[in-house]
């Protein structure tokens, strides 16, 4: 088990003794706050809550064993007693996790959805430290396809549950997150989506195919804090539905190769546990944005998170999929010269009305420039519509 798995080598301007002293991580992509963990790996530092911050919701103090299940980007996992799982979080990267159980209408919300949610836990200045949960096995999805779309379902499930709490579409901010992705990481892509009305914004829910449990014969998710890059990188955003479903296919396409039918089960197993509307063509609309957009997303997010703790092969991987990038917005050029082809068309409909009230043109060349308007719209809507990519 690599102890210091957590740490991003990548990007850090200092070692991990000289970020304890400064309380400070500084990277390449920006600081935020660290924090020393360590004296909670032994039992006798349970005794007593912690003097600073916010505790909440159950404090396990009768501790007498302490075990580290696993070490990762994500943070520090400890079992303690054989009965409750703690995930440390030694950066300051939001409260995302704590909120869904302390905010009363969310949990409420997510009563009975597929969501394994915290009990308590340790939060310092807006920032999940320890979170405490009642201790299951934790299990992979991500090797079956079966339960790949179980897991899928349950994403639709637990965010039409929270479907209460949407925000209108955020255009604006969810294209500056791209933008502020791509000029840190220089990708020399770049994309900006008109998204449709449709696409909302809905309370964070960072989720993994690999962290699962089964309660009751029911798999659930186990809800992560913010990755560390996202945290640096973007803002603190509300994202639709379809961006977490394209963070799992994304997650899933790096232990399969996955072919149109798999991304096509993928948008259905999602669209039929969530509104329709979520779903509609001109949500996934690629001209709009659409699914495609979000998978740019999820692959920026990938890439950003792989540089920063070194990871070389997802590094590797990320960018040939950004190649394929220029190509798609080439043919989504295409796809707007034939658009503007309507506007031919609306001109030859005024044309035909002004010539004819000042005796310009004769009735039957009014006609016939109204006729060829009109199907200049109809030919150019069709064309357009027929040649946007498949979502999938």
């Amino acid at each position: 088990m690599d102890e210091h798995a957590w740490w991003p080598t990548g990007v850090a301007q200092l070692s991990i003794e000289e970020a304890y002293e400064d309380g400070e991580l500084r990277t390449l992509f920006g600081r935020t706050n660290v924090w020393d963990y360590r004296p909670y790996l032994t039992p006798s530092t349970w005794r007593e809550p912690p003097g600073t911050g916010i505790v909440w919701g159950e404090w396990v103090s009768e501790i007498s064993t302490v075990e580290v299940l696993f070490i990762d980007e994500r943070g520090i996992v400890l079992l303690l007693n054989n009965s409750y799982q703690v995930d440390i979080q030694p950066f300051a990267v939001g409260d995302d996790v704590s909120r869904l159980s302390r905010y009363e209408p969310w949990r409420k919300a997510l009563n009975n959805q597929p969501l394994h949610l915290p009990i308590g836990g340790w939060n310092v200045d807006g920032n999940d430290r320890i979170l405490i949960y009642h201790y299951h096995p934790i299990i992979s999805a991500i090797n079956n396809q079966d339960q790949v779309m179980e897991m899928v379902r349950g994403l639709g499930a637990l965010h039409s549950s929270l479907a209460t709490f949407e925000t209108p579409n955020t255009e604006r901010r969810w294209n500056e997150r791209l933008k502020s992705i791509e000029d840190v990481l220089k990708t020399k892509t770049m994309w900006r989506a008109p998204h449709s009305s449709s696409t909302v914004g809905l309370p964070r829910l960072h989720l993994s195919l690999d962290r699962v449990v089964e309660i009751d014969g029911v798999k659930r998710f186990v809800p992560l804090s913010r990755p560390l890059a996202e945290h640096l990188l973007c803002q603190s955003d509300r994202l639709p539905s379809l961006a977490s479903l394209m963070l799992l296919e994304r997650q899933w396409a790096v232990s399969e190769v996955l072919e149109e039918h798999h991304r096509q089960s993928l948008l259905q197993a999602w669209s039929d546990s969530c509104p329709s509307t979520w779903s509609s063509p001109s949500a996934l609309s690629t001209v709009r944005g659409g699914a495609w957009v979000w998978r740019y997303h999820a692959t920026l997010l990938e890439l950003a998170q792989a540089t920063a703790f070194g990871d070389e092969n997802a590094v590797t991987r990320c960018k040939a999929w950004l190649q394929d990038v220029s190509r798609l917005q080439a043919h989504l050029g295409t796809l707007r010269m034939w658009k503007s082809g309507q506007w031919i068309g609306v001109t030859s409909l005024l044309v035909a009305f002004f010539s004819s009230r000042m005796d310009a043109l004769s009735s039957t060349q009014s006609l016939l420039l109204t006729v060829l308007g009109g199907v200049i719209i109809v030919a150019s809507n069709a064309i357009y519509r027929f040649k946007d990519p498949k979502p999938y």
